[in-house]
């Protein structure tokens, strides 16, 4: 028998335009887009990517459902060869190098030197690229560099004086495209720091969030930390390129409902990725340590150590462990790495800091 590969009519449309959502309210919606078309289904029919803290949900199916229609969400074969054979759209090396300044006026990195070593600060941004939008607000940009350093796309995230995001997020080809600088832009995502892989031999960790994982490559250097962007934004497509390396992955906390949390989530996916041969495993770490309120908060890794960078040990236990201490005085996240990490020393008896 003749096997047959299907597309999907309707799909999440996957340009990087937002909408409110219907029901948080929030510019966190994608809406479906009918694939033949080009056109958007309904503006109530999409799914908030706030998948944890917001949920919201209306298929096409139930769309169709509702409204009393049939349901037909295969294309015909010509329209699918059309759209496949869509080629994916790059940036320019000008457009990147023209964003690597003005980093004074960017919040992102003026957070960043005051917390970290302005040293580190330097290297995080020379590796990932980190690039200013002084078109856009001098928004931080996070430029999606693939494995063959070729620029994907370029997301632009504005952030706060105390580090956190704003709801204002763009890409760099939509703003092209709305001042007709570009006619079209075929995004296809990578995950952020790809292009890294060929410098590090490091084990893999991947975050959510670009910021993330910038933060992470500072403070515990021993991974090369890579992004997917969103919760949903892990794929089998975007790891392939590490099928040979070690990964571990490290969601966000948050609150679960309906027997799902970013922790249940991308455990799932490391299972379904493990049979496929990935080396990958789910850390649990945050799971175990966290509090009902860092759950509420939805903190990362990242948040984490943030937060413990000025806390000083009350004690040490176990003279065995006394070295710490001049430890602690060289590096103040010892206590942080230690926790995490659940470091042990050379007897394999865990490390305790109070």
């Amino acid at each position: 028998m003749r096997k047959v590969n299907c597309m999907y009519k309707y799909t999440l449309h996957k340009k990087s335009t937002k909408h409110t959502c219907p029901k948080c309210g929030k510019k966190r919606f994608v809406l479906y887009i009918d694939n033949e078309t080009g056109q958007y289904l309904s503006e109530k029919v999409g799914r908030c990517d706030r998948e944890i803290n917001c949920g919201y949900h209306h298929p096409p199916k139930q769309y169709f459902q509702n409204n009393g229609e049939t349901y037909n969400y295969i294309i015909n074969d010509a329209n699918k060869l059309a759209i496949e054979n869509l080629e994916t759209s790059y940036h320019s090396d000008s457009d990147l190098d023209s964003s690597l300044n003005n980093y004074d006026k960017n919040q992102f990195i003026k957070f960043l030197t005051s917390k970290i070593d302005k040293v580190k600060v330097q290297k995080m941004i020379t590796d990932y690229r980190i690039g200013t939008a002084d078109f856009w607000n001098n928004g931080t940009i996070f430029w999606q560099i693939d494995k063959n350093n070729q620029i994907r796309g370029g997301k632009i995230i504005i952030y706060s004086t105390d580090g956190k995001r704003t709801k204002y997020i763009n890409w760099v080809h939509s703003y092209l495209m709305k001042n007709k600088k570009v006619d079209n832009f075929n995004l296809k995502q990578c995950l952020f720091g790809e292009h890294l892989l060929s410098k590090y031999s490091k084990p893999i960790a991947i975050v959510e969030s670009e910021k993330t994982a910038c933060i992470m490559s500072m403070l515990f250097d021993k991974f090369l930390w890579l992004a997917t962007g969103s919760l949903s934004g892990l794929s089998l497509s975007k790891i392939e390129s590490l099928k040979d390396r070690k990964i571990i992955l490290y969601p966000d906390l948050g609150i679960k409902k309906q027997n799902l949390s970013p922790f249940i989530k991308w455990k799932e996916k490391s299972i379904e990725y493990q049979k496929k041969g990935f080396d990958i495993l789910v850390s649990n770490l945050l799971e175990q340590k966290c509090s009902q309120s860092d759950r509420k908060k939805g903190l990362d890794i990242a948040d984490y150590f943030l937060e413990n960078l000025n806390i000083k040990p009350r004690k040490i236990e176990s003279k065995s462990n006394s070295n710490l201490l001049k430890m602690y005085m060289k590096n103040k996240n010892i206590k942080t790495l230690v926790e995490v990490f659940e470091l042990t020393n050379s007897s394999g008896r865990r490390i305790k800091i109070d």
